[in-house]
């Protein structure tokens, strides 16, 4: 039994079972997640190594390149790259799509423990490995911790009574506390007491290691019951710290206290967040990939309120970012835009249908077929997002074909026989096939997109699979529902039961499109005619549209406007934290002054970036938050250029860069970073460095290009202790020793925990030296013991020499690597690109050096290569579908030519509203590849219908196809084009996204509507009655062959 005949006999069986699917389908859309787009990252891990006083050098060659070598025999790692600077090491890891990497973890740390015993002794404490998933480095939610308590006090609240609150909500992954600081017991050595008498640094560090422990020591057998046994020796106070013995002098014993002032301070900190001159906490919520962000957000601002009631206000916050309220507001844009194309498509097909319960049928199929898709997201995994909810707006238009084809064959029944159910099974039964035929098709242009990978396989994704399943329950409900609902409630159509007014609007409708129709018959026979003139002026248009194709703005997503953007700052080589909060203190009243329209601004000194791992004291980092887009009359992309200007000029020692941030600092994440991007990767860093630079000269000229940067500076200065270590061995004195024992003295080292009570304090040793300006003499007042016990002086085997070194050392699969950055007054980054690969072509580069495009340039390249190839293979599944259907080769290929003049209204369409060409955006024309291919073939159908079932003429089956198919077409086509237009003129948080695949639709449906309609007729012309001459020319040669035998 047929769908369609189940639904007709059993409506009782069929209402409960749509009831149900409906009860599925809300409870499906109440418990997806939300956000704003799916996670934008590949997998990858990062192993961090710490090595204290190193410079970039160092780094790179004992821990850096170890790791790279070890971990280089991984499977499923699809890229290898390093990042070696002052005292860390960065080796990231990205596997493939397919790669589990929580999978992987465990061979990645046998790994490193293979090498362990290759690093260097001073490192502090082992490589630590971090998972890169998409969602666990940007923060969906962030706040400002207001408080009047002092800073190690509201530390030590949050951490123990909001972080845990946050923390215990569902779909939370991390919470992160910046800016706090605690409680440290610091040691600080007196270098000339020490000197006096004669005690090492090293000997006072190692008697802390080794006198501050609890040792278990196995099981022991005490009174008949054998117990664990421990040894317990760890400092219970800070007096014992202080009475620690370090030495034996004069008959008398030397303390810890006598050579050092110990107390329990504050800890300096690393990060410091600053906003309107005063410190801050900052608090981060991140959420794992399958949490919601709309409702993590909403039940941490709850969190917040309590624990802001609980303290009577003393602890309050400010929202720096809330991804949530930009989602929903996103969310509710695409809604809005989906509702008023529903609107728009049902008035369509109530002035066609003339009939307002046939028309609440074809209504009903609309959100019918989108619960059943958001039942197929759920069932899938994935959430609500702009792109998931894009493809439902862009599918209503296209999911109402179905509806109409089976209801206006019914209807036709109907009005012939009176009988609502047996035209219901007639009419389905008849158009069915056709049906099944036009949905594979339309799926066939999508499918392939499926199978897309990287970055662009997860922006595409979530749209195309939204719009198959919504033209597969389109079907599903087209051959199951309809019919239902026709047997049920249609109604002969009683004229005079209408109002007088309505039927004179309802015969002027007809009369006015008995006219259009008219006109179109006599516009294709003048086409027909002169098919030279039509064809050359279709071709002259197609090549017209591929020449405003140039001009047109290439990205790879819009940017768009969150009410966010981002400040990097730089000061120069050698500032201390302090100095560096002096700038940016500077530099918060600038912008604020700039910036009326702020309405949080947060600055973490200390760090590049709020996702930052490692930092660096010259480095400061702001996020912006502006008052909602109502109440400000400049976009973010407007304000954005005014500061860069405002804050270069005034802030000239410092390097600035100002970014948008929102949803592209969340693609960035994906794309390796904003503006335009090259690598410079070779086996020599010096070459390698060259070249990089003479590359920044070129990005620099560019006219597009407003600042650039490299990732590798050489101008930095590091102080070298120049060893002899000939000479140490006669003195018994190591390296390590010597290493240990500056590292203790200038920069300090962490020795250990005092845990007194319920308090864990961390213990830091260093020295007065670090107080002092130094000089050349600072080595006549570092000593260091002997292997014979004698002290002598640093000075006696080193000495102190400063030297030009690299900030930092990238390598990539092996290769050095010098990224080059140039950020653009302009979303379009074809011109650099092309200017770009022209001006390093016609560089001499030297032998082994290479380079490529990078992010989001490569990335624009990579998504046309790979669109172009799914396009293709749509096309041929669309074609294969056709010639099973036709069971011909040729008319296929007729009905495809109408595809390629998709272009012509796909670029108008984005020249019209200033609209960049994007990955978004050229999805349209896999789009409008399906629609136009249904419309022809409705046109085509008919056609040979005609002329096989009734005789007819070609010329007059081609008139009265074109004629009689005319009204379906126009159906279809206006309620496509007038379903995606409040997408392209939506406006709002995200708009720029979709905004485009609308604007591409609709224009590209409107030409090819025309050319379907003109086009295809007459190439259908041409086809048979070449096909014709050819029959007659072989049936001619073979009768003649055949008379002469």
């Amino acid at each position: 039994m047929k769908l369609s005949d189940f639904g007709v006999n059993h409506p009782a069986i069929v209402g409960i079972i749509l009831l149900m699917l409906l009860v599925f389908g809300v409870i499906a859309g109440l418990s997806m997640n939300s956000e704003m787009i799916p996670p934008v990252g590949l997998p990858g891990a990062v192993i961090v190594t710490v090595y204290p006083g190193a410079g970039a050098r160092e780094v790179e060659r004992d821990i850096s390149r170890i790791l790279e070598n070890q971990l280089a025999t991984l499977a499923g790692v699809s890229n290898l790259t390093s990042s070696s600077a002052d005292s860390y090491s960065l080796v990231s890891l990205e596997f493939k799509d397919n790669v589990n990497v929580h999978e992987k973890l465990p061979q990645i740390r046998e790994l490193i423990n293979g090498v362990l015993d290759q690093l260097p002794e001073n490192i502090e404490g082992a490589p630590v490995i971090y998972i890169m998933e998409a969602s666990s480095f940007l923060p969906i939610f962030s706040v400002r911790i207001d408080s009047s308590m002092d800073l190690i006090n509201l530390t030590d609240y949050i951490e123990n009574n909001v972080s845990p609150a946050i923390a215990r909500i569902a779909g939370v992954s991390k919470i992160n506390v910046v800016g706090g600081i605690g409680r440290e017991v610091r040691i600080r050595l007196n270098t000339e007491e020490m000197a006096a008498r004669q005690i090492s640094a090293l000997s006072i560090y190692e008697a802390l290691r080794y006198n501050n422990l609890n040792v278990p020591s196995g099981n022991a057998l005490y009174r008949s019951r054998e117990m664990s046994f421990t040894t317990q020796g760890a400092f219970s106070d800070l007096q014992e710290l202080e009475n620690m013995t370090i030495g034996f002098s004069d008959g008398s014993y030397i303390y810890l206290k006598d050579v050092a002032t110990i107390q329990v301070q504050s800890e300096e900190p690393d990060i410091m967040i600053r906003s309107g001159g005063q410190n801050y906490l900052m608090l981060d919520v991140l959420k794992r990939d399958d949490g919601d962000t709309i409702a993590i957000a909403a039940a941490a601002i709850l969190a917040l309120e309590q624990i802001k009631a609980e303290t009577h206000g003393v602890v309050g916050y400010s929202i720096v970012s809330n991804q949530a309220e930009t989602t929903q507001q996103s969310l509710a844009t695409v809604f809005e835009a989906g509702l008023s194309g529903l609107i728009l498509t049902v008035i369509i097909i109530l002035i066609f249908l003339h009939d307002l319960r046939a028309t609440i049928i074809i209504s009903i199929s609309i959100p019918l077929s989108i619960l059943f898709t958001i039942m197929g997201l759920y069932i899938t995994g994935r959430s609500l997002n702009l792109l998931s909810l894009s493809g439902m707006v862009v599918a209503i238009g296209m999911i109402v074909d179905n509806s109409i084809v089976i209801l206006e064959n019914t209807y036709n029944h109907f009005r012939v026989s009176g009988d609502k159910r047996a035209a219901a099974l007639k009419g389905a039964h008849e158009v069915g096939g056709a049906i099944l035929a036009s949905t594979t098709t339309s799926i066939c242009v999508f499918a392939p997109l499926l199978f897309l990978t990287g970055i662009i396989g997860i922006v595409m994704n979530d749209l195309s699979l939204s719009i198959v399943f919504a033209l597969g329950a389109s079907a599903l409900v087209a051959v199951f529902i309809v019919p239902w609902l026709s047997s049920l409630i249609l109604k002969k159509d009683e004229l005079a039961r209408k109002p007088a007014l309505l039927r004179k609007l309802e015969a002027g409708i007809d009369t006015a499109f008995d006219a259009i129709v008219k006109a179109y018959q006599r516009l294709l026979k003048r086409a027909m005619a002169n098919k030279l003139f039509t064809v050359v002026l279709a071709l002259a248009l197609l090549v017209s549209s591929v020449m405003l194709l140039s001009i047109l703005k290439i990205s790879f997503i819009p940017p768009t406007d969150t009410g966010e953007f981002e400040i990097h700052i730089e000061t120069p080589a050698g500032y201390t934290l302090d100095r560096t909060r002096q700038k940016v203190d500077e530099l918060d009243t600038l912008v604020r002054q700039l910036v009326p329209e702020i309405e949080t601004a947060v600055f973490y000194v200390g760090t590049g970036s709020s996702l930052a791992i490692t930092g660096s004291s010259n480095q400061a980092f702001a996020r912006i938050r502006l008052v909602p887009s109502e109440a400000r009359q400049r976009q973010v992309h407007q304000i954005i250029p005014l500061v860069q200007a405002g804050v270069t000029d005034s802030l000239a020692d410092c390097d600035i860069t100002v970014l948008n941030g929102g949803f592209d600092a969340l693609l960035a994440l994906g794309t390796g970073g904003q503006g335009f991007q090259m690598e410079i990767y070779g086996s020599n860093l010096d070459d390698v460095t060259a070249t990089a630079e003479m590359a920044e000269t070129l990005l620099a000229a560019d006219p597009d290009v407003f600042k650039t940067e490299i990732s590798v500076r050489t101008d930095r200065e590091q102080l070298y202790a120049n060893l002899s270590q000939s000479y140490m061995g006669t003195l018994g004195v190591t390296p390590y020793e010597a290493g240990v024992t500056s590292r203790i003295l200038f920069g300090g080292m962490s020795a250990g925990i005092l845990r007194e009570g319920e308090s864990d304090y961390p213990i830091r040793i260093s020295s007065d030296i670090a107080d002092r300006k130094l000089d050349e003499d600072v080595l006549n007042r570092i000593t260091i013991r002997t292997r014979d016990g004698r002290l002598i002086t640093f000075a006696a085997f080193s000495e102190i020499e400063a030297r030009q070194t690299l900030s930092q050392i990238s390598r990539r699969n092996r290769n050095f690597s010098v990224e080059v950055r140039g950020y653009l007054n302009t979303e379009d980054q074809s011109g650099v690109t092309a200017r770009m690969n022209a001006g390093m072509a016609a560089l001499q580069l030297p032998f082994g050096v290479r380079y490529s495009t990078a992010g989001t340039s490569a990335l624009i390249g990579d998504s046309l290569a790979s669109l172009g190839l799914m396009l293709a293979i749509s096309l041929f599944l669309v074609y294969s579908v056709m010639v099973i259907q036709f069971e011909r080769f040729m008319q296929p290929l007729l009905i495809m030519a109408a595809i390629p003049f998709c272009l012509i209204g796909v670029v108008l369409g984005l020249y019209i509203f200033n609209s960049a060409l994007s990955i978004i955006a050229m999805l349209a024309l896999i789009t409008l590849g399906g629609t136009v291919v249904n419309n022809a073939i409705v046109l085509v159908d008919y056609t040979n219908m005609l002329r096989r079932d009734l005789g007819m003429s070609l010329d007059t089956a081609i008139l009265e196809a074109a004629s009689n198919r005319f009204r379906p077409i126009m159906m279809t086509s206006l309620t496509t084009i007038l379903g995606v237009l409040p997408m392209a003129l939506a406006v709002g948080n995200g708009s720029e996204v979709y905004a485009p695949l609308g604007q591409a639709i609709f224009g590209g449906m409107i030409t090819s509507t025309v050319i379907t309609l003109i086009i295809i007729p007459m190439l259908y012309e041409i086809l048979e009655k070449r096909k014709a001459q050819l029959t007659q020319t072989f049936n001619k040669y073979f009768r003649e062959d055949t008379n002469a035998e």
